[in-house]
């Protein structure tokens, strides 16, 4: 079986949350091979966890001010602000293989951790879905697990603006003493922070893809999305834009 990776996709947060449901609905109707992909938001937007609360995750107000858009995500982990200059999302969907999601999140982001050793960032995991610099995060991804495969989005900060970041993110001030930092800035880095120069988008995505070809371990052939695959991403998108599935998690 081979892997199929679709090369990078600009478009609304509405509709790259639809194109990967629907890339997993078809992986599990058995009607897709494997498949990995790169994206971009634009226009730069929030996406928020499955179960997460918007009125205590983000300030809609400041949201609202700097027109920056925000979707609920399918898949679980934290409120991620994709900045169409300085963040590239990735996303996957293969077959289950780990029961245990930890180990699962551990194995594929191996390709992410290695990208990051290529900029000289010293690069480590921390269950059981994140990536850090020394003891900023720079990466985090979440799952959603279907019938026979899984999908995993994340994302890479090159050079996420963090400032806006934290000016957009609510953040518990009770975490922020337990873990010793005086800001939420104390939290997050980007690898042109890290290494003070701001890397090109193209050698960042020609590294990760790389990176990745080889962790499938599987011949990678370059195509689009089916024709199937399109029409139902475009039916989808309307359940991520609708006000009953951001707020409420019901899609009417």
């Amino acid at each position: 079986m081979s892997i199929r990776y679709i090369p990078l996709i600009e478009a609304s947060a509405e509709r790259q949350m639809a194109i990967d449901e629907s890339i997993l609905r078809s992986f599990d109707e058995g009607n897709c091979d494997p498949t990995f992909r790169f994206f971009r938001f634009k226009p730069s937007a929030i996406t928020l966890g499955y179960t997460q609360s918007i009125e205590e995750t983000i300030d809609v107000k400041r949201c609202e001010e700097e027109n920056i858009p925000f979707v609920r995500r399918m898949t679980g982990g934290g409120t991620v602000f994709h900045d169409y200059d300085g963040e590239i999302t990735y996303s996957m969907v293969t077959k289950k293989a780990e029961k245990d999601i930890e180990e699962s999140f551990r194995k594929n982001l191996q390709p992410v951790i290695n990208t990051l050793k290529r900029f000289g960032l010293d690069a480590t995991f921390k269950p059981y879905n994140d990536i850090l610099v020394g003891t900023k995060k720079i990466s985090g991804s979440a799952q959603r697990r279907g019938k026979e495969g899984f999908l995993q989005h994340g994302t890479l900060m090159y050079a996420t603006d963090l400032e806006k970041l934290s000016e957009i993110l609510k953040v518990d001030e009770e975490k922020l003493k337990e873990k010793g930092a005086d800001s939420f800035l104390d939290l997050v880095t980007t690898v042109e922070k890290e290494t003070g120069e701001k890397p090109g988008l193209e050698e960042i995505i020609d590294s990760m893809k790389e990176e990745y070809v080889k962790h499938f371990q599987e011949e990678v052939e370059e195509e689009g999305l089916s024709e199937e695959e399109k029409e139902r991403t475009s039916k989808l998108e309307s359940k991520y834009s609708s006000d009953s599935w951001t707020h409420e998690r019901e899609w009417k």
